[in-house]
């Protein structure tokens, strides 16, 4: 066996450095039909329809079909970092008195590497003869309003409940709700997301594809040990799942081939596919984190070798049965989604915004200029003022060829038994929605199951006003029965029925700049820099990081939104990785360029550790994510991993590179994990 330094694909051991891969190894078994192959242990045994003889053998022949090109894609990416660091910093000099508002203000997109080519921003000639994009034949399942639930399927009964939102009534619901989701005869999509919303250890990934598998199948169940009660899918109107995969820059350490760790995207992939190759409604995934038209053009042929692959194996299997969503969540990507979808045809089916990933990319790209300033966390209004034109994009670059334009997520969740946190919700709700309706999208996503029917509903009377402005009523008298409050319904109906909000125009030189929400210079919420929004992002992240340090991936937070009369109500918001990755960006910003000084900084870590440790809770400041059980032992760890997320002079390029080896058992299980990481991880932690 080669030394692990000599891995296939170098960009991997950013993730897994050679120490962790040699002790992974070591604690992994061999396969016996495929030589050079080591597996977790058990994993073969506890997995059979995933982790066969057969399976492996496919996935490694997809592998050493595509690795080198793969090895390629992700060594340009990194230097492609390097060019837009060094040309960031450049422009920085030149940019010493001037305003980040000025049209002058000088930055990265449009400029040429070495090579010629356009690093960040349209493709030299494009904005004027726009690459022509093939039809997109949208298969029936699909078509219809794209009103989707995001979450993670490791789990039977919260795969049941996704799969049986539709059913899933408030006991308030107002009778128009139930009236309008009736009529449109529509059914919830479900990300199931084991990307973002999920700690990605390797037992609940394979459980996730062996439950969506039955979700199709319609055969999964669930009862629950202590209650006894049994879950089970509903007769009809059952949500059409669509599974996320890892973005490129994941590595597997759960399978290694002759050291090297494989790609965690090709692993899912081919076992997902070759899982449910006979359902094409099953092989619809969404992409994340691609960021060009030669990412992409890997990504088409890895699913064209996939498919050649299965159909060799199983003459049954249609070609051209995997369709993509592309998650449009990079900076490089708005640019490119012509290209993109080109290079992708015809597998393309359309794309959405992931806008928290967008931001989180585009302070990390723009993290050596000293004038940018990322739209700060606790905004309420991020999708309406500085996602427009990205949106305007999305929909101006899919609409000639028929794809599908889905927009962001709406992730605010009330507080329980709290009318005035429900109020609060659900006005963000109907702005978020009817904002995306205004630009021409074809659905959003939700947080919740609890709104689902209401997005319907929305999409429902959203559609009934466009045909008929001037006498059809169904979108008032739903906002008025989901606000009943008339303080805060006349303003939200006035909102609704005004025009979008005014964006630059595309002529302007700043409109490049716009695009990305990053012509800014600050919020009139609330400064980037002050302790509050610190103290807020410091907050959050610590319990996110906590929590999927315990093996979750998607909490509810604590947060707070305000009424129409300016008072603080209670909420929750559910974050993700993507939300914590912008969190990390925004303080790491302001601690680099000296805005917030270090002893500030630490002392305001200090604060919020000891009010988590504490067990406190105060009326607008509850932990979700108390420090006990579990989590009391993750936490020291998630307040030292922050810490080098939002101090470290050269952070890592994804959180995920510090977290990944928490997956692994060789770490987890040990009576000091963090101490075990070190160890194992040579320099990879401060």
């Amino acid at each position: 066996m080669r030394a692990m330094s000599a891995v296939d694909i170098p960009a991997y051991l950013a993730f897994l450095p050679a120490p962790l891969l040699v002790a992974l190894a070591r604690d992994a078994e061999a396969v016996p039909a495929v030589p050079g192959l080591l597996v977790t242990r058990g994993l073969q045994a506890d997995f059979p329809d995933l982790e066969s003889p057969s399976v492996l053998v496919l996935v490694l022949e997809v592998y050493q079909a595509l690795r080198s090109e793969l090895a390629t894609v992700l060594a340009a990416r990194t230097a492609d970092r390097a060019f837009i660091d060094a040309t960031t910093l450049a422009c920085a000099a030149d940019n010493v008195g001037r305003s980040i508002r000025d049209a002058a203000w000088q930055t990265v997109i449009g400029r040429k590497n070495d090579e010629g080519r356009v690093v960040v921003g349209p493709v030299a000639g494009h904005a004027d003869t726009p690459v022509a994009v093939p039809r997109v034949d949208v298969p029936a399942f699909m078509r219809g309003e794209q009103v989707t639930l995001f979450g993670p399927p490791d789990s039977a009964r919260m795969a049941i409940n996704a799969m049986n939102a539709i059913h899933r009534k408030r006991p308030d619901e107002a009778a128009i709700v139930s009236e309008l989701v009736a009529e449109s005869g529509q059914v919830p999509r479900w990300g199931a997301d084991s990307e973002d919303s999920k700690t990605p250890t390797v037992r609940d990934l394979l459980s996730a594809s062996r439950n969506l598998h039955a979700c199709f199948e319609r055969t999964l169940t669930f009862t629950d040990p202590k209650s006894g009660r049994t879950y089970s899918l509903a007769e009809d109107g059952l949500s059409l799942p669509v599974k996320r995969v890892a973005g490129l820059a994941l590595p597997d350490g759960n399978h290694l081939f002759e050291g090297s760790p494989l790609p965690l995207h090709l692993v899912e992939l081919v076992q997902h596919v070759w899982l449910n190759r006979h359902r094409p409604e099953a092989l619809v995934v969404y992409f994340p984190k691609l960021e060009n038209e030669i990412e992409a053009g890997y990504l088409a042929r890895l699913f064209a070798t996939v498919e050649q692959s299965i159909k060799a194996r199983d003459a049954r299997y249609v070609l051209g049965s995997i369709r993509v969503l592309v998650v449009f969540e990079n900076p490089r990507a708005i640019f490119r989604i012509r290209e993109m979808a080109l290079a992708l045809s015809p597998y393309f089916l359309g794309g959405s915004l992931g806008w928290h990933d967008f931001l989180a990319s585009t302070a990390r790209l723009f993290r050596h200029d000293p004038g940018y300033r990322i739209p700060v966390k606790a905004d309420p209004n991020i999708v309406i003022h500085h996602i427009r034109e990205s949106h305007h994009i999305l929909v101006r670059d899919l609409a000639d060829c028929s794809a599908l334009k889905i927009g962001g997520m709406y992730g605010v969740l009330p507080a329980e038994g709290d009318p005035d946190s429900l109020t609060v919700s659900m006005v963000g709700f109907v702005k978020d929605v009817v904002t995306q309706m205004k630009r021409g999208l074809d659905g959003f996503w939700v947080a919740h199951p609890d709104f689902v029917r209401i997005g319907i509903a929305l999409v429902r009377a959203w559609r009934r006003h466009e045909a008929d402005p001037d006498e059809d009523d169904a979108l008032e008298r739903l906002i008025r029965a989901l606000v009943p409050d008339v303080v805060e319904v006349e303003p939200l109906l006035s909102f609704v029925r005004g025009p979008d909000v005014q964006g630059l125009a595309d002529t302007d030189p700043r409109y490049v700049r716009a695009v990305l929400a990053a012509e800014l210079g600050g919020s009139d919420v609330v400064a980037n820099d002050d302790p509050e929004e610190v103290r807020y992002n410091l907050f959050q992240a610590l319990q996110y990081l906590a929590d999927w340090l315990t093996g979750n991936g998607c909490v509810a937070l604590p947060a707070s939104m305000r009424k129409a009369n300016g008072d603080k109500v209670f909420v929750r918001i559910m974050d993700d990785l993507a939300t914590t990755e912008r969190s990390r960006w925004e303080v790491w910003a302001e601690v680099h360029h000296g805005r917030i000084s270090r002893a500030t900084f630490d002392a305001l870590l200090a604060e919020e550790v000891a009010f988590l440790q504490s067990g406190s809770e105060r009326a607008d400041k509850r932990p979700q994510v108390r420090w006990q059980g579990e989590a009391a032992r993750w936490y020291p760890t998630a307040v030292k991993l922050l810490r080098q997320l939002m101090t470290a002079e050269h952070p890592p390029e994804f959180a995920t590179e510090l977290l990944l080896p928490f997956t692994f058992d060789v770490i987890r299980d040990a009576p000091d994990p963090w101490q075990a990481a070190r160890h194992l991880c040579p320099g990879h932690y401060t």
